[in-house]
């Protein structure tokens, strides 16, 4: 499989990921992150 596209589902869309000989091992979901950090802006507070 070294050398192929899969598509991961991360909860929101399809990522595409190549697998590497490095990937050999880990599970799938490892490579694709499922948060998205939020920005906080303190700006409007005093």
């Amino acid at each position: 499989m070294i050398g192929h596209t899969i598509a991961i589902y991360n909860r929101l869309e399809h990522l595409p990921i190549n697998i590497i000989d490095l990937m050999v091992g880990h599970k799938l979901g490892e490579f694709a992150p499922t948060l998205t950090f939020a920005r906080n802006d303190n700006k409007s507070h005093f």
